[in-house]
C-alpha cells in the first residue's frame, strides 16, 4: 500500500460490496466498506489502526484486487461505489422462517444485522450478544441496539431489526 496514494474500490471491490459473495473474510469486507476514494494509504492505516489486523487486511484487499490506488500511478480503478448512509433502506439481515428460531438463530441474526448496519464498529456490540444466555438478555440488548439505531437517524433500520427480533424471540 502506497502511503501517498488515494485508495478506492475497484470494480471487483464494488461487486463484492453489492453482492456479498463472501469471497473475503468478514473483517476485510468491513474494511472494504470504509474505502471511499478520499483517503490515502497512510490515512487509511491510521484511521483503521484500532481494528485488529487492519494493515494485513488492507494489503489483502489490494493484493486480491478489491482496492487500488487512484492517483494514476497504480492500477486503474473504477470510481468508488456509493457508500450507504444511515438513512438508506435497511440492509438488516432476514431472520428466516419467522417461527421463532431460538436463542442461537436470534444471536446469528443480531450479529449479522449489526455488522451490516455498523460495519467494523459493531464488534463492541456483538461481543455482548455472544455473552447473552437467555432470550430476555437478548431482547434487552436488542432494545438497546434499536434505540442506538434510531438515535443515529436510522428509524427504518431500527424497526426492521426489531421486527426480526420479534420473529425469532417472541415476547414471553
Amino acid at each position: 500500500m502506497k502511503p501517498a496514494s488515494y485508495y478506492a474500490r475497484t470494480e471487483k471491490g464494488a461487486a463484492e460490496v453489492a453482492q456479498r459473495s463472501q469471497a473475503i473474510p468478514a473483517r476485510a469486507r468491513s474494511l472494504l466498506l470504509m474505502i471511499d476514494g478520499k483517503s490515502t494509504g497512510a490515512q487509511l492505516l491510521e484511521k483503521l489502526a484500532a481494528f485488529p489486523n487492519s494493515g494485513e487486511l488492507l494489503q489483502l484487499l489490494e493484493t486480491e484486487g478489491y482496492i487500488g490506488p487512484v492517483d494514476g500511478v497504480g492500477a486503474a480503478v473504477s470510481a468508488p461505489a456509493p457508500t450507504a448512509s444511515v438513512t438508506a433502506t435497511p440492509p438488516v439481515a432476514s431472520p428466516g422462517t419467522g417461527s421463532g428460531g431460538g436463542i442461537g438463530a436470534a444471536k446469528r441474526f443480531m450479529i449479522r444485522s449489526l455488522h451490516e448496519i455498523f460495519g467494523p464498529d459493531a464488534d463492541s456490540l456483538t461481543g455482548k450478544v455472544d455473552l447473552a444466555q437467555t432470550p430476555e438478555d437478548l431482547r434487552k440488548l436488542a432494545e438497546k441496539h434499536r434505540e442506538l439505531m434510531a438515535s443515529m437517524g436510522s428509524r427504518r433500520k431500527a424497526d426492521a431489526y426489531w421486527q426480526g427480533i420479534e420473529e425469532l424471540l417472541p415476547a414471553p
